[in-house]
């Protein structure tokens, strides 16, 4: 792939040319495809938001931590146009919200999204395996609320479609898109300031692959829970952070990945259906007999190397990818026509 830099401003989120105009904070370079119409991904965008004073590692190879700073990086498709209205994914990787899996689970997940016609969205959220602030709520929320106030503040430059921004989230990552899709209007007090805070931070699909969605002690993954939560939270902060008990009829449509040999409880992904299932919202829970933890789309020669095909028809049936007759009919493969109307 191709590395076009971006420069970003949450709080400046105008594009234009780079050759026109110099990255200023209230003008910005432009994203430019390759002239031979080839996949390609930007750089690393800041977020905006207020950044902790460490620097970053690498843990292991494709695992970091010590993030201070959240940002994103956008995978965009071959023949991507910045007048097309594409379906976006957020992508959340996971690692207990002390590191992060950013390649298996973020670019990696990013690339597959271009390939299918997407645009990816790899959202690089705080946490650190030192700093006990960071990873702690309502700090990776707000990162991920951020990212959807962003793509779809500025949709119209990227071409995607405001109204099909989805998220993806893997292990704890999946925790945060399941918080992010449950408590999307959830009044937060570090948002008073934020010039996006009325910018709709709902997605409109979600996709939990082997997450934490409890936080109840009994099914919850322990380490994830102790940096979200804390070591003594409060009953309200877990009954908050425990995405099955938000789920309402305005959640978005949900697709579910577990394996029961899992060690994060398939628990979690069963709670989330029947509680989608409770408040009439669409529900696909894929549970399959083995396959562990922390496979991302690795292929290891079990029945969870299917998921990643599910996942494609399910967005298929949901409407946020072209059937492949209509692929073939010409439409840019994730350029799905607007409905104007948001999913409820």
């Amino acid at each position: 792939m191709n590395m076009n830099p971006v420069f970003f401003s949450a709080f400046f989120p105008a594009f234009a040319c780079a050759a026109a105009v110099p990255p200023e904070p209230s003008a910005l370079e432009a994203i430019c495809p390759p002239s031979e119409g080839k996949a390609f991904h930007s750089g690393w965008i800041s977020l905006g938001l207020k950044a902790a004073d460490l620097k970053e590692k690498q843990v292991s190879a494709g695992h970091i931590t010590d993030v201070g700073e959240a940002q994103v990086l956008l995978h965009f498709p071959a023949g991507w146009k910045p007048q097309d209205r594409r379906t976006a994914l957020c992508i959340f990787p996971g690692g207990g919200y002390s590191i992060q899996a950013i390649e298996k689970e973020g670019s990696r997940i990013a690339g597959w999204a271009a390939e299918h016609g997407m645009v990816g969205v790899v959202v690089k959220y705080r946490v650190s395996g030192t700093s006990n602030a960071l990873g702690k709520f309502p700090g990776p929320l707000l990162d991920a609320r951020q990212a959807l106030r962003t793509v779809r503040e500025n949709a119209s430059s990227l071409g995607i479609d405001p109204l099909r921004i989805g998220v993806m989230g893997f292990s704890a990552g999946g925790h945060l898109a399941a918080m992010t899709s449950t408590l999307w209007n959830r009044t937060l007090p570090e948002e008073a300031e934020n010039p996006l805070k009325n910018i709709s931070a709902r997605p409109d699909f979600s996709m939990f692959i082997y997450p934490v969605i409890s936080m109840a002690p009994h099914t919850t993954h322990g380490g994830t829970r102790n940096k979200i939560l804390g070591p003594h939270p409060s009953p309200a902060l877990e009954e908050m952070c425990s995405a099955e008990r938000q789920v309402t009829k305005q959640t978005p449509p949900v697709f579910l990945v577990h394996a029961l040999d899992d060690g994060v409880s398939c628990a979690n992904s069963r709670l989330m259906e029947q509680a989608c299932r409770n408040k009439g919202v669409p529900v696909s829970l894929n549970l399959y007999p083995t396959g562990g933890h922390g496979y991302g789309m690795e292929k290891r020669g079990h029945p969870t190397d299917q998921w990643p095909d599910a996942a494609e028809q399910w967005l298929r049936e949901q409407g946020f990818l072209p059937s492949p007759a209509s692929a073939r009919g010409g439409a840019p493969s994730g350029a799905v026509p607007s409905s104007g109307t948001r999913r409820e």
